[in-house]
C-alpha cells in the first residue's frame, strides 16, 4: 500500500537550472496553494524524515536548490498580501516574481529600490541567495527585506526581523534555503520613481581606471567588458521623479516599442545566432565577439524603473560571479582581463561588471563592505568549468565572496574565513533544524556539516 501523499504534493517531474547545469526528479513535489498548506506539507516531510528544499525560478546555477527528496514549488504562492503606504513596505508571497511584484507596486504607485536585470527571478530565490542591482548606495534584495514570515521543520510559522527574532532575521536574510521555507517577505520601498539610461562605448583602460570615481559620482553604475575588444559598454542609470503618464518623451510607448525591438532583435536573437556559430566554429569567436559589441550602439532613454533596471535575457549561459571589497575590484578585474588574454580564453559573453552597498545579513555578499562585483558567463553549450576555476583563484585571492546563486568550487574552509558571521549562521541553523531537514549535498559542502 502506498504513503498518503504529503499535503500539497503534485506528480514528480524533472527540475532543471535555467542553464541547464543541475536537473533532478525529486521523490516529491509539493506545490502549496497556500501558506497554510505549505506548513503542513514541510511538517509532514520532516516527519517522514524526508529532505526538503524550496525551489524558485530556477534561475541559478548552483547546485543550492537541487531537491532529490521533496522539492516545494513555490509557484503558487503569489501576490501582494498587504501593502503600508504611509511606510512604503510591501508583503509578498514567496513565490511572487520580481516582474509580477514590479507590476503590483506599480499600481500602488510604489516601487523596489534596486532590481537585478532580470526579474523572472522569485522574491524568496532572490532573497536567498543575494541576488542583486547595481549601485553602491543601494543593497541586494537582501538588504531591502524588513521582515519574513518562515516555515520551520515542524511546521511552525515564524516572524521575524531586526526587532522580532533579530539572529534568525540576520541569517534568514541569505538564507541558502536552510533557515526554514519563506513563506512571505516584507521589502522597503520607496515611491514610484523612473531612471534615465545612457548605454555608451568607452575606451576600456580610461574606464578601468577612472572606475571607482565613475562608480561614486552615479546613482547605478556598471560596465560589459567583451574579451576581444578594447571598449566597453557603460550604463548609467540616473534616478528621476516619477513623471504624469501624460508625459510621453522620452518613455512613451512607441519609443519603449522601439527599445524593445533592438532589445529582442540586436541584443538577443542576433546575439544568440551568433554564439550558435562560434559553437560550431570555435574559430570563429574573436569576430563574433567584435560584431556583437558592433550591434549594441550606444542608446538613452527613461522609464519607470522596473522597465529600465532589467534587460532581457533570452541567450542561455552559464555564470559565475564574486563580490569583492569595493578597493579590490580594479586590481582583480586587470589580473582577470591578463589572465584571459594571456591564455586565450573565448569568451562568448561579456564581463559584467557591478558594485553594491553593504549589508547587515550574515551570509550576504556584500556583508559589512561596499562591494564590487565581476560575473562571467559562458555560452551554456560551451561551458567549461575549467576557465572559471582560473578566474575563481583571482577573486579568491582578493578576498571575494562567490555569488551563492552562480556556479563555484568554494568549501567551508574558504568561507569561514571570509565570512566573519559565518559560525552564527551555522548555530542558528543548527537551532531551528537540528535533524537537517532543509540540507542538501551541496548544502553541507558549503557549510561544512
Amino acid at each position: 500500500m502506498s504513503e498518503t501523499p504529503l499535503p500539497g504534493e503534485t506528480g514528480t517531474r524533472e527540475w532543471a537550472t535555467w542553464g541547464r547545469t543541475h536537473t533532478v526528479t525529486p521523490e516529491h513535489v509539493l506545490a502549496p496553494s497556500s501558506v497554510e498548506q505549505l506548513a503542513r506539507g514541510v511538517a509532514a516531510a520532516a516527519r517522514r524524515g524526508l529532505h526538503v528544499r524550496p525551489v524558485g525560478s530556477g534561475c541559478s546555477f548552483s547546485a543550492l536548490a537541487v531537491a532529490p527528496e521533496v522539492l516545494v514549488d513555490l509557484s503558487a504562492l503569489t501576490g501582494l498580501v498587504d501593502v503600508d503606504a504611509q511606510r512604503h513596505r510591501a508583503t509578498v508571497l514567496a513565490g511572487t516574481t520580481l516582474a509580477a511584484l514590479s507590476q503590483d507596486l506599480e499600481e500602488h504607485d510604489l516601487a523596489v529600490t534596486n532590481l537585478p536585470d532580470s526579474t523572472w527571478q522569485t522574491v524568496s530565490g532572490a532573497v536567498a541567495t543575494g541576488t542583486h542591482g547595481t549601485g553602491l548606495r543601494f543593497p541586494s534584495l537582501s538588504g531591502q527585506v524588513v521582515a519574513l514570515t518562515l516555515v520551520s521543520p515542524s511546521g511552525e510559522l515564524l516572524e521575524c526581523s531586526a526587532e522580532q527574532r533579530p539572529e534568525l532575521f540576520r541569517a534568514a536574510c541569505t538564507g541558502l534555503g536552510v533557515t526554514g521555507v519563506v513563506a512571505t517577505v516584507t521589502l522597503q520601498c520607496e515611491p514610484a520613481f523612473r531612471l534615465h539610461a545612457a548605454e555608451l562605448k568607452e575606451p576600456l583602460g580610461q574606464l578601468v581606471d577612472s572606475l571607482g570615481d565613475r562608480m561614486a559620482g552615479a546613482d547605478h553604475f556598471e560596465f560589459f567588458w567583451t574579451p576581444g575588444t578594447s571598449t566597453a559598454q557603460t550604463r548609467i542609470l540616473t534616478r528621476l521623479h516619477k513623471l504624469p503618464e501624460s508625459y510621453t518623451r522620452p518613455g512613451s510607448p512607441v519609443a519603449r516599442t522601439v527599445r524593445r525591438l533592438d532589445d529582442l532583435l540586436l541584443r538577443n536573437t542576433l546575439t544568440a545566432g551568433l554564439h550558435q556559430l562560434a559553437t560550431v566554429l570555435p574559430r570563429s569567436t574573436p569576430g563574433v565577439n567584435r560584431l556583437d559589441a558592433f550591434t549594441n550602439s550606444p542608446r538613452r532613454y527613461s522609464d519607470l524603473s522596473h522597465r529600465v533596471f532589467t534587460v532581457p535575457r533570452r541567450v542561455r549561459f552559464v555564470s559565475t560571479e564574486y563580490a569583492l571589497p569595493d578597493e579590490e575590484l580594479v586590481p582583480a578585474f586587470r589580473e582577470l582581463q591578463a589572465l584571459i588574454e594571456r591564455r586565450g580564453y573565448a569568451f562568448s559573453l561579456p564581463v559584467d561588471v557591478r558594485c553594491s552597498a553593504a549589508e547587515d545579513a550574515w551570509l550576504s555578499p556584500a556583508h559589512g563592505r561596499a562591494t564590487g562585483w565581476i560575473a562571467l558567463r559562458q555560452y551554456w553549450r560551451r561551458y567549461d568549468p575549467k576557465v572559471f576555476a582560473a578566474a575563481e583563484e583571482i577573486f579568491a585571492a582578493h578576498g571575494g565572496r562567490p555569488h551563492w546563486g552562480t556556479v563555484h568550487t568554494r568549501d567551508a574552509e574558504y568561507l569561514r574565513s571570509v565570512y566573519p558571521r559565518f559560525q552564527d549562521f551555522l548555530d542558528v541553523r543548527a537551532e531551528l533544524d537540528p535533524d537537517g531537514v532543509f540540507l542538501n549535498d551541496h548544502v553541507r559542502s558549503l557549510l561544512g556539516l
